[in-house]
């Protein structure tokens, strides 16, 4: 007897996403190195490959993670992060494999819990003119995925969506098989793509040569396009590279390529004003990219990773006892690389909330030894524990709180976090010290941030009752503490007076 086929509710069901797990990613490749290199099956990927799925406790007591049979109670009760993921629904032996994927689900919380806005790659200039600008990858111009027509073909492309591959990251092999496999097949596309840019600049000529006229040409249909015509416009995209080169582009859809202008701007801008090519590059041939992503390449998966929604991490920590803070909560991060720690030149590293990051570097706040006033005047490099060397002694190794900037999603998928070295007033309110903070030192000098010089009258301001410091916070509890030690004071000369009355009272006349 045949088998009822299922009802067309059915397979709706089935097929769609909401009732079924998608296909596991591609698991990402290794560093091709000349160089040994040490790895490990059961490390933790640099970004997820399958779904991670998790249940209501009610459902994981019976086993019910709304598969077809219940998963081991044994296996998925006893432990304190109740996330899966399914390597088989339904095997020959008819058992559901799957394992934890708590790596990646905690790494996540983690990262939601710092509050840290995802933000494109940037252009850093050789010249020095332009000062470092973050912009989210939100914006409506950065996360967009429409393609442009043959008129917006000159201007530079800044979506992270191509269909084309970057050619500037492909091998010889890999070019010539793109060209064998994907080009050589579109002649035919590409003479009609022609054909419109011709129409398009047909018309732009007319309209040109008839400014000043009562009404403007008709445009230039396809079909009106001659040959001759067609042969005089290709003949004038041979000398012009620029125009080809977009056309190219925008038929392909090609993420943009990086510049060639190499080393100084201001070296290049010379010789281009002076007459002088260098390396046969003039001003108006140079394909100098705004996208973001064309030194580097597009990312393969959105520029946020799925890891933040947020358009910006502008927001204020407001603490339950002193309120509003001029700076985030801090996080303590783990020394996971010691410079130390190995034979060869490595460069410390460290672990933040589960993902690894390069120790910050500058003068405004980073583990430099002779920077000592972010650590409240501690001159002694044992203020930063476990940098230079291991530090067996400590249970979890070594750690120090440091601040989230910013964050970006490399072309292989990997999160590139960079951090600053956490404010010790922060750490302060985060640690519940704030009664040991030196305050003179915060009144005389003005603040201990790099810069900052102090204020005239300031002392004289702080006689009256007002306390300079960073954090509204801080101003606060200093301000209230003054009024409760002259509160105190007042109630004790009221209680000497009334004490003087009643001895004076009970004197014999």
């Amino acid at each position: 007897m045949a088998s009822s086929s299922a009802s067309p509710g059915g397979a709706l069901l089935r097929a769609s996403r909401v009732f079924s797990i998608p296909p596991p990613l591609p698991r990402p490749m290794g560093e091709l190195s000349v160089r040994a290199v040490f790895s490990s099956d059961t490390a933790t990927l640099p970004h997820p490959t399958q779904l991670s799925i998790t249940t209501p406790p009610s459902s994981r007591a019976k086993g019910d993670w709304g598969f077809k049979r219940p998963l081991p109670l044994r296996a998925t009760t006893k432990t304190s992060t109740p996330f899966i993921r399914v390597e088989a629904i339904d095997t020959f032996e008819h058992i559901t494999e799957f394992g934890s994927s708590a790596d990646h689900a905690i790494s996540l919380q983690k990262w939601q819990e710092m509050g840290v806005a995802l933000t494109v790659p940037v252009n850093k200039n050789t010249g020095g003119f332009r000062h470092e600008e973050r912009k989210s990858v939100f914006e409506d111009n950065m996360d967009s995925t429409v393609e442009p027509d043959i008129e917006s073909s000159r201007r530079e492309d800044v979506r992270w969506n191509f269909k084309g591959p970057w050619l500037a990251g492909m091998t010889e092999g890999d070019f010539n098989a793109y060209l064998t496999r994907q080009i050589r097949d579109k002649k035919s596309e590409f003479r009609k793509y022609l054909r419109k840019a011709c129409a398009k600049s047909l018309t732009a000529e007319a309209r040109r040569k008839a400014i000043g006229e009562e009404e403007p040409p008709a445009p230039t249909l396809v079909e009106d396009v001659t040959e001759q015509q067609m042969t005089e416009y290709v003949k004038t995209l041979r000398h012009d590279r620029t125009e080809l080169y977009g056309l190219i582009r925008t038929f392909l859809d090609l993420p943009p390529a990086p510049s060639t202008v190499t080393g100084n701007m201001e070296e290049f801008l010379t010789d281009a004003l002076s007459g002088k090519s260098k390396q046969g590059v003039t001003m108006e041939h140079v394909p100098e990219s705004a996208s973001p992503y064309a030194k580097t390449g597009p990312p393969k998966t959105h520029p946020s990773a799925g890891l933040s929604y947020g358009l910006t991490d502008a927001q204020a920590f407001n603490h339950p006892e002193f309120g509003p803070q001029k700076f985030k909560s801090p996080v303590k991060a783990r020394v996971v690389l010691p410079k130390n720690a190995s034979v060869g030149n490595f460069a410390p590293a460290l672990g933040v909330g589960g993902f690894v990051t390069a120790v910050p570097e500058g003068t405004g706040g980073s583990f430099n030894p002779s920077n000592t006033k972010v650590y409240n005047n501690r001159s002694q490099i044992s203020s930063i524990p476990g940098v230079n060397m291991i530090e067996p002694e400590k249970v979890g190794g070594s750690k120090v709180y440091v601040e989230p900037v910013h964050a970006q999603i490399d072309p292989s998928g990997k999160v590139v976090l960079n951090v600053h070295l956490a404010d010790y007033e922060a750490i302060a309110v985060k640690e519940g010290t704030t009664n040991q903070i030196n305050r003179s030192s915060i009144i005389a000098g003005g603040s201990t941030k790099p810069g900052w010089k102090p204020v005239a009258g300031l002392q004289e301001a702080a006689q009256a009752g007002s306390v300079f410091a960073r954090t509204y916070g801080l101003t606060r509890d200093s301000v209230l503490s003054e009024n409760a030690v002259a509160k105190r004071a007042r109630e004790a000369e009221v209680a000497k007076d009334m004490a003087s009355l009643l001895t004076e009272d009970e004197k014999p006349l």
